[in-house]
């Protein structure tokens, strides 16, 4: 990143031609750029911070080259927290790599990708988890994702764990004045007390990981492998649940030879999902490489849809008695064994239309297996709402709980909350080995460190004002 006393300049918007444009220009010397390359309409009157200006964009000559409006940012008021001055234009690609070859030539420096939300890090505009909730929300690609980022990007995590930070902070300062003032009553430490705050903030950081793997999935989407035997409707399902006749189908077995991909909005998850080649004992060479490639997709994907044909009597019977799980299936055949994807499948009896008497409905919502009819489009909404609930389903969550936005959605913010439960755990077996204060402040110190390494924010100021306001040190 550049120094922080440099002016950046950048366009703010996607690259291409549109109705309109923006070009941001940020520090010190934003307004005194601004003014090389902006004519004011207006003859009175100059800068008001937060208030348009409309006027004329100048070339590197001072020739007029566009219209538009011109907006300034006071100090600590813009995204980034520097005095910045942004200008909307037309979205002429020409014009606004203009007015950045004429910002660059009065001083202002390029901005790399994210510098100016590195800024705002830096001058405390936001913290990291902000910063990166920034950038998943530009990625979204779903509402639902865009919705779970604009959270993130508003504070959410940071509120989250606001108060698990201020207790440790209060336990560390009253361990730091035990430590220290060791001959003052009132620093002593009820070990029952310190040990139960300990285990307390223990289960918030478990209940935080719970979630963890539900973000992820809102984060990155899944893969989806569908496979089954030849002729099962897997090729009619995938084009069912894409609402689009992308896979060709037709009665012939062996018709997809294949991977096809595709990526479907499951209710805000982005589900990538792969058709595969039905799974079959073939010496046709290019059949078998389909296949070769569908158990590779079944071995991949987080997870597999199992697609079984309702009207094969042995299925049939197994549908009618309800029995789903003691029998064998098709894919219990050596091409793909059951261990490789037994924690991460559901199943589908399809042509569920062909059935005389229909199948029952399944209202047991732990329920892994499914009717349905790709032809009719009978059940396909009961099974996007299962496996919707099936990929965001925490670790340790019942599918039945009601699921709120998560919070935790990147790798980093998992990793730093796994450190913290493990020095909380190690101050708490310190406590209960009878260590004194020294041993057990180390650890929270470690816990400390890696909720700072979360947030990006720990200000040691916090902690001797917690000191020193606390207790009546010296009375």
């Amino acid at each position: 990143m550049h120094d922080l006393s440099t002016t950046l300049v950048a366009v703010a918007t996607p690259v291409g031609r549109g109705g309109l444009g923006c070009l941001r220009i940020g520090g010190t010397d934003a307004l005194s750029i601004a003014e090389k390359l902006f004519r004011s309409a207006s003859t009175s009157g100059g800068w008001v911070a937060g208030k348009t200006r409309l006027g004329q964009f100048l070339d590197r000559a001072g020739d007029a080259i566009d219209h538009g409006y011109a907006v300034h940012f006071a100090q600590g008021k813009s995204y980034s927290g520097d005095s910045t001055v942004e200008f909307w234009t037309h979205g002429s690609p020409v014009v606004l790599d203009e007015l950045l070859r004429g910002a660059v030539a009065c001083g202002a420096v390029a901005a790399g990708p994210g510098e100016f939300t590195y800024r705002a890090l830096r001058n405390g505009r936001i913290d990291l988890p902000r910063a990166e909730a920034i950038h998943d929300l530009i990625e979204a690609r779903t509402v639902y994702q865009a919705r779970v980022a604009h959270a993130q990007a508003e504070g959410a995590l940071s509120l989250m764990l606001s108060p698990l930070r201020d207790e440790l902070e209060e336990w560390i300062a009253r361990s730091e004045a035990a430590v220290e003032f060791v001959d003052e009553s009132e620093t002593h430490l009820d070990p029952v007390a310190f040990r139960q705050g300990l285990q307390t903030m223990v289960e918030t950081c478990r209940r935080l990981l719970d979630d963890f793997q539900r973000g992820k999935v809102v984060r990155e989407g899944v893969q989806l492998a569908i496979v089954g035997a030849p002729n099962v409707g897997k090729s009619s399902l995938f084009n069912r649940l894409l609402a689009d006749d992308r896979a060709i189908v037709t009665e012939l077995p062996g018709t997809t030879r294949d991977l096809l991909e595709e990526t479907v909005d499951l209710n805000g998850i982005p589900v990538r999902l792969v058709d595969t080649a039905g799974l079959r004992e073939t010496d046709d060479p290019v059949e078998g490489e389909g296949v070769r490639r569908a158990r590779q997709a079944a071995r991949t994907s987080q997870w597999v849809l199992e697609v079984l044909d309702a009207t094969d009597p042995g299925h049939e019977t197994r549908a009618k008695d309800g029995d789903f799980e003691s029998s064998p299936t098709q894919l219990s055949a050596p091409q793909l064994p059951p261990t490789e994807m037994s924690a991460r499948k559901l199943t589908v009896f399809n042509k569920s239309d062909r059935l005389d008497p229909p199948p029952p409905a399944t209202t047991d919502p732990l329920s892994t297996t499914l009717f349905v009819s790709a032809r009719t489009g009978a059940g396909i909404e009961a099974l996007r709402d299962r496996l919707f609930l099936q990929l965001t389903r925490g670790q340790g969550q019942d599918v039945t709980s009601a699921l709120g936005d998560p919070l935790l959605t990147h790798r980093r913010h998992a990793d730093g909350l796994e450190r913290a439960v493990s020095g909380l755990e190690a101050a708490i077996a310190s406590l209960d080995a009878g260590h004194t204060e020294e041993w057990v402040l180390e650890d929270l110190r470690t816990v400390m460190g890696a909720l700072a390494e979360l947030t990006g924010v720990w200000d040691v100021e916090d902690l001797y004002d917690r000191v020193f306001s606390t207790f009546c040190i010296g009375k």
